[in-house]
């Protein structure tokens, strides 16, 4: 048991002050896990650590307890609290960035701990820094999305139809990465293209074109997972 008056409060502080620094970034972009849920989460892999440390000394010959298990421990029971951050609707995935925030705050916790000061202080500098510039670069960065878009059309030859489709969007710089039709019997043309963009909001535009060609009844895009 550790002594109250002897005990250094130092790694507890900074717990709160460097996981909160991390934390308030992240509530003052609205995430739901802000300021306290990082503070807490740096609070707790430091205690845990601490503790830790207390075991390091052996209390017999066959029993030392490595508080480097404790570390690992910590990084992989926090992924749960990560994932529950990560939301997905649709084409939009939000979260990643805050799974990764607290991620690094129990990281954070291990390092003061273990009582590394110095990298603690200048890590968080370092994730604040890319949490506040880089958020700046990438938006200017055009990422290549890739996109499945579905048409609808009336009964007929599927053939022509396929490369009129091809040459439109080709026109508005779209890759077209595959395209192939079905027809039945009974039911109407059913034409899937797989392509790719660098403009994320050309959805409407091009499902918009692709009604006005003759015979198409309806046309709608997904978004399809390449992780």
């Amino acid at each position: 048991m550790m002594d109250f008056a002897q005990f250094d409060f130092v790694p507890l502080l900074l717990a709160v002050l460097l996981g909160g620094l991390v934390g308030l970034e992240r509530e003052m972009h609205g995430r739901p896990a802000g300021l306290r849920t990082h503070a807490l989460v740096c609070v707790c892999s430091t205690m845990l650590i601490l503790v830790a440390r207390q075991g390091e000394i052996p209390t017999s010959e066959r029993h030392v307890f490595d508080p480097n298990r404790m570390g690992a421990g910590i990084v992989t029971g926090i992924g749960f609290l990560g994932a529950a951050t990560v939301l997905r609707s649709g084409d939009l995935l939000r979260g990643l960035t805050t799974a990764a925030c607290i991620w690094f705050v129990a990281g954070l916790g291990i390092v003061l701990g273990n009582k590394d000061y110095a990298l603690a202080i200048v890590g968080t500098l370092f994730v604040l820094s890319v949490l506040t510039y880089f958020e700046r670069a990438s938006g200017l960065i055009r990422p290549t999305i890739y996109r499945r878009l579905f048409v609808s059309a009336e009964r007929g030859e599927v053939d022509p139809l396929i490369e009129e489709i091809k040459t439109m969007l080709e026109a508005e710089a779209v890759r077209v990465i595959d395209i192939h039709g079905r027809t039945s019997r009974s039911g109407p043309l059913s034409i899937t293209v797989y392509l790719s963009t660098r403009n994320r909001f050309q959805g409407p535009h091009l499902t918009e074109r692709i009604c006005m060609l003759e015979g198409v009844k309806e046309a709608h895009w997904k978004g399809i997972r390449t992780d």
